[in-house]
């Protein structure tokens, strides 16, 4: 799995004294040189001083005198680092994290880490921590099927999946799966219900990559949910205002394609139903829309109410 071959990495890459290239470490590993490179940036935000050089001589390799005190952990303490506290809870590596930090402090003087906490989910959200979790965790490391039932608007369903990863993204966990002879999907786990192993063993995808997937699926849910398409005039120091109330990929593109005029950008910008869609521009500053007149008309209705709510 990733984590096993991130350590690997790391472990490979702490006893060169001379550099390697993505060639060499592609083939040690048995992966693609693309993979390495997206190993090298994923380690890279994990804080490993990774540098890569390019010509006659260069490679890959670790800053200067950096070492790693990864040896002599377990498996599970290994896993439990690179995944990181929150979610290392969540998946029941709790007392696995706890020694392998342990290990990790006896190893180093460092004591910038008690300085920092990372706390994931948003403000006043709850945390979820689903019971269907272990057994997710229990499929993935043993290369096994899933079978649940599933929430959804149309009624619980019984799915059958390959499961590929796990995502945690502001304290709610999804999983990515691939039905048998279909696309990969993505399930949030708290709708999951009755789940239990299937298949004594499967084979996930050939070149998928978790990290990849979560970021197109983003992507792409966040254009199925805009069915319309607001022609906006707004200021242009009310543009970081429009991020914060319409964020996404999505914006960011509609914002780079708009047109400038005096001081004003107007900006085609896909967004949800009406209602929705008023409730977000209610809160930009200085926003015009231009069309659909739907629109304008609900903002300045709701725009009005607040004003005789608030009048003086």
């Amino acid at each position: 799995m990733k984590a096993a071959r991130l350590v690997s990495e790391i472990v490979i890459l702490g006893a060169r004294s001379v550099p390697i290239t993505a060639e060499s470490l592609a083939n040690r590993l048995e992966v693609t040189q693309r993979t390495v490179y997206r190993d090298l940036g994923d380690l890279s935000r994990m804080g490993v001083p990774v540098v890569t050089e390019s010509g006659p001589g260069g490679g890959i390799s670790l800053l200067g005198s950096w070492t790693t005190p990864l040896s002599g952990m377990t498996r599970d303490e290994l896993d439990s680092v690179i995944i990181g506290g929150l979610a290392a809870a969540d998946l029941g590596f709790s007392a696995e994290l706890a020694t392998a930090r342990e290990k990790i402090l006896s190893e180093t003087d460092s004591v910038f880490s008690s300085d920092v906490l990372v706390d994931g989910p948003d403000w006043f959200m709850t945390y979820e921590r689903p019971e269907e979790l272990s057994v997710i965790v229990a499929a993935l490391r043993s290369h096994r099927g899933l079978r649940f039932d599933y929430a959804s608007g149309a009624g619980s369903l019984v799915r059958t999946v390959i499961p590929l990863g796990l995502v945690v993204k502001a304290g709610r966990w999804y999983l990515a799966a691939q039905p048998p002879g279909g696309r990969p999907r993505t399930y949030r786990v708290s709708r999951i219900a009755e789940i239990r192993l299937r298949y004594v063993s499967i084979s996930r995808p050939e070149g998928f990559h978790l990290g990849d997937y979560w970021t197109r699926s983003q992507i792409e849910f966040d254009r199925s949910i805009r069915s319309a398409t607001v022609k906006l005039r707004i200021p242009s120091d009310s543009l970081g205002d429009l991020r914060r109330a319409i964020p996404g990929r999505v914006t960011d593109e509609a914002i780079e394609s708009g047109a400038k005029v005096e001081g004003r950008y107007v900006i085609d910008l896909p967004m949800e139903p009406p209602a929705v869609a008023v409730s977000q521009l209610i809160t930009v500053p200085g926003v015009e829309v231009i069309s659909p007149r739907e629109i304008r008309v609900a903002l300045h209705e709701r725009a009005r109410q607040a004003a005789v709510c608030n009048g003086l």
